[in-house]
């Protein structure tokens, strides 16, 4: 055997160990992930979920327009400025506001995190005419954990349901319909 491959292989060997690591490590990572998809690890539970308590917590917001809001709304919609999704669900829950408004209903918006001006933007950009608070730290006491949520409370604030993502007309009307045949 000649020198040089005698050397070609020595240097080779480094090589091939650092390969054999990286593979062990690609494996070991690939194992990893396929039991955090399985278990369902950063799933993200849209739609309709649990609200983790039966009784929502009372507050009581400045509204944007510096008023206040008191305990026992039946639809709270927590929502920014920045969230996408709040941009195209927005548009729906003030159109149907009038007509559940008429129905006795109440919508209340919360501001989570937003400055007054962005808030106050968005609100006008959408031409929002229910209830819209300044977040505070309702949000925290909701449990809010993204952008947009939705709770559907029955009188006396007991949950009726839930909603994690953006809401479409046919379920949201669905919901709210719910909460009058007390469902």
């Amino acid at each position: 055997m000649s020198d040089s491959l005698r050397e070609l292989i020595w240097r080779a060997g480094p090589l091939r160990l650092a390969l054999s690591g990286a593979g062990v490590v690609l494996a070991v990572l690939l194992v990893a992930l396929g039991v955090a998809m399985f278990r369902g690890v950063g799933d993200s539970p849209l739609g309709e979920t649990a609200a983790g308590f039966e009784h929502a917590p009372a507050f009581a917001a400045e509204t944007l327009d510096g008023g206040r809001h008191g305990d026992g709304p039946l639809f709270v919609y927590f929502w920014a400025s920045w969230c996408a999704p709040c941009e195209s669900e927005a548009p729906l829950i003030q159109a149907l506001w009038p007509e559940y408004e008429a129905r006795g209903y109440t919508f209340v918006g919360v501001n989570v995190m937003d400055n007054r001006g962005d808030a106050d933007a968005f609100a006008a950009r959408h031409g929002l005419t229910f209830p819209v608070l300044r977040g505070g730290e309702v949000y925290l006491e909701y449990g809010v954990s993204g952008l947009p949520e939705a709770f559907f409370l029955r009188p006396g604030l007991e949950v009726s349901r839930k909603y994690v993502g953006e809401l479409r007309e046919a379920e949201f009307r669905a919901m709210l319909d719910r909460l009058a045949e007390g469902a």
